[in-house]
């Protein structure tokens, strides 16, 4: 083999062998610019999605760390036949999602004497209207027949209620009576707010339970008003003569009644026998009391 024709070969070796280097470096140059786009924009982005899905399934906070003025006011209405619950949900807006599962015990019809748990679910509450109204059957129903259930009692609602990932759980109590002619007193299930209502003619079912929230409009500062607030609820118009209201431990507090009907506020006379807050009402409202300081 000749020197020129060496010399050839050679030269031909030495220019593969630099396009060859040069290919490695800008291999490990896109490598190094891909590592770099992976840590500056995706894995930072993983991060805090990680970081929102950790408060996101964290504990379960209660209603009462949100402001009352942000909780939702909560009606249970029961129809005239006692077999419905008209349930309404106001001010809303502060959530992004609400979901709530109502229940109680029922006379078990395959079991005489015992009791059964029923109830009605819902999430289908759109936090950005101004209202949420849905009737929940107290009992099952078929083919358009419906099967009222029979001696209801510890009723129970409890609410979910959801706020930039953050759950927090309401659980309220309520309980359905007959007041009117059969019986004239409604009374909450802990004892504290008792209602005696004079004799109506007849039969209406009534409700009382804790509201959860308050209705907005009252004439009082929100952080002074004394918790739980409840609201007797009836399609009962205004009684022939007042009713007796007397809520135990609230002596000295003013009082104020928010009518569901017409929507209108008022505030009540009231008096004091022992601790006991006492007042002469014209019909079943949401009562709110109201500390003086």
């Amino acid at each position: 083999m000749s020197a020129s024709s060496s010399k050839k070969e050679s030269g031909k070796f030495e220019l593969s062998k630099s396009k060859k280097s040069t290919y490695i470096i800008a291999a490990v140059a896109l490598v190094v610019l891909l590592l770099g786009i992976y840590f500056l924009f995706i894995f930072k982005k993983s991060q805090n999605d990680i970081q929102v899905s950790d408060s996101s399934t964290g504990e379960i906070k209660q209603v009462s760390d949100v402001p009352l003025a942000n909780r939702p006011y909560v009606t249970l209405t029961p129809t005239s036949d006692g077999a419905e619950i008209i349930m309404s949900i106001q001010n809303m807006g502060f959530f992004d999602n609400i979901e709530y599962e109502l229940t109680y015990q029922a006379d078990n019809p395959q079991s005489p004497g015992t009791k059964i748990e029923r109830g009605s679910t819902g999430s289908d509450i759109n936090t950005k209207d101004s209202s949420y109204k849905k009737s929940l059957l107290l009992g099952t129903a078929s083919r358009g027949v419906r099967s009222p259930d029979r001696g209801i009692v510890d009723g129970k609602l409890t609410m979910h209620l959801i706020k930039k990932g953050q759950e927090y759980l309401s659980e309220t109590n309520w309980d359905l009576s007959i007041v009117g002619a059969t019986d004239n007193v409604l009374k909450s299930r802990d004892g504290n707010v008792t209602i005696e209502v004079p004799n109506l003619g007849k039969d209406y079912w009534a409700i009382l339970a804790n509201t959860v929230g308050i209705p907005q409009g009252g004439k009082f500062e929100i952080s002074k008003v004394q918790l739980p607030v409840y609201g007797a609820f009836s399609i009962a118009g205004k009684f022939p003569s007042e009713a007796t209201l007397t809520i135990k431990e609230r002596a000295g507090n003013k009082l104020f009644a928010y009518n569901l009907q017409d929507r209108s506020w008022k505030e009540i006379s009231t008096t004091s026998e022992g601790n006991s807050l006492v007042a002469k009402v014209p019909s079943l409202a949401t009562y709110v009391v109201v500390s003086p300081k």
